[in-house]
């Protein structure tokens, strides 16, 4: 366990962030700051918002900040919504700079003593969907509608979901991340107008605008359900660990969560499929089976069960109690884990669960269904016992 933070060593670490943001720190604290970073995550992701809130201010009004819809959104994520969690705002040398210090301390004074003293970090700012940049800058993409500028590209994220503008001549290349995280799912539209639904704990990486005579993205782990933009000249393709798939219009699920297994399920359209030494065409209503060792297989999908996590639901078939465990933790956002000499570790269920009902709904279910008894201890995990 970590030694407690006192409440000076605390207003210290903010101190430091803020003159790092201002570029005030000196090389001595500066150093100090570096060591410490990095040894907590949540320190980690209170400097990475400040780098993001500060980052495209080039001539900060303080007034006028006060008075903005983005700053208020930023703030209103980082920082406690009880007065007892506020802290003042650190003092500064005077100088040039100054402004950019006082506005890090007003995002700072809410949120300061929240990381810290509580020792976790705040819901909204550990499990946003984030968009990590080529540049490897980190932009979180909160539930709440925000317009968030990258100088010649415009992001425009909504309810749920992300599109974007981009100029000609942009000046934000590369290939950039889209993560998702557990409890979580989130539709991105590409510069094409191709639409893709990401379900909890995934990963896609995409370039803001296609050039060449391809249009290549990758799900670098996870389940998407895509809605490709028809192009014939020039064909969508999507990479994942295991395979390549290659379309011109249609729409299809991937499901790439295990490493050694990918499976594609047409729903329209034409897909073709690589994988391994293997290359097959998929026909609507049938789905391609990849898994490493055994080959491709293709067989018929139910489109109920196997696109239910659109509609926030996991169908189990005859599923261990291990990957249920998964499951809770992927959809949910609940750590499941069975004790040892439980007798669940030899059951086996089905049904299914819903994301939008309480866990403890689904419990009472597979209680009565295989007679497993469970409880959830003081830290949140929930036991099968």
């Amino acid at each position: 366990m970590k030694p407690k933070l006192s409440v000076q060593q605390n207003e210290h670490i903010w101190q430091l962030m803020c003159e790092k943001m201002a570029g005030i720190i000196s090389p001595k604290d500066l150093r100090y700051l570096e060591a410490a970073v990095p040894k907590d995550e949540f320190m980690q992701e209170a400097l990475q918002t400040l780098a993001f809130a500060l980052g495209d201010e080039e001539d900060l009004d303080l007034d006028r900040l006060q008075h903005d819809d983005e700053w208020n959104n930023i703030l209103h994520d980082i920082r406690p919504h009880s007065p007892e969690h506020i802290t003042a705002t650190p003092s500064f040398r005077p100088g040039k700079l100054m402004a950019a210090a006082v506005v890090a301390g007003l995002i700072l004074s809410g949120a300061g003593y929240y990381y810290f003293s509580r020792g976790t970090a705040p819901h909204a700012a550990s499990e946003h969907v984030q968009l990590k940049l080529a540049s490897q800058r980190t932009i979180p993409l909160p539930e709440h509608p925000s317009l968030i500028s990258l100088g010649d590209v415009q992001l425009y994220n909504g309810a749920q979901s992300l599109h974007f503008d981009a100029k000609d001549a942009f000046n934000v290349s590369g290939q950039h991340t889209l993560i998702v995280p557990a409890a979580k799912d989130y539709k991105v539209i590409l510069a094409d107008g191709t639409e893709i639904w990401l379900n909890a704990d995934s990963r896609l990486r995409f370039p803001f605008s296609f050039n060449g005579n391809t249009r290549e993205i990758t799900l670098l782990n996870g389940e998407a359900y895509v809605k490709a933009a028809p192009d014939p000249s020039k064909p969508l393709i999507i990479h994942t660990p295991q395979s390549t798939i290659q379309v011109l219009g249609t729409e299809f699920n991937i499901n790439a969560y295990e490493q050694d297994k990918v499976k594609v399920s047409l729903v329209s359209g034409a897909v073709k499929m690589n994988a391994g030494q293997h290359t097959t065409i998929i026909k609507p209503g049938m789905e391609a089976v990849y898994t490493a060792g055994k080959g491709l297989i293709t067989q018929a999908f139910d489109p109920g069960k196997v696109l239910s996590w659109r509609d926030g639901k996991h169908f189990f078939v005859q599923a261990p109690i291990a990957e249920i465990c998964t499951i809770l933790g992927r959809h949910l956002g609940v750590t499941a884990v069975v004790d040892s000499g439980s007798p669940a570790q030899t059951k086996h269920f089905s049904g299914m669960v819903d994301k939008h009902e309480p866990v403890e709904a689904f419990m009472e279910g597979l209680k009565n269904a295989v007679n497993i008894d469970y409880y959830i201890d003081d830290n949140g995990v929930l036991h099968f016992r």
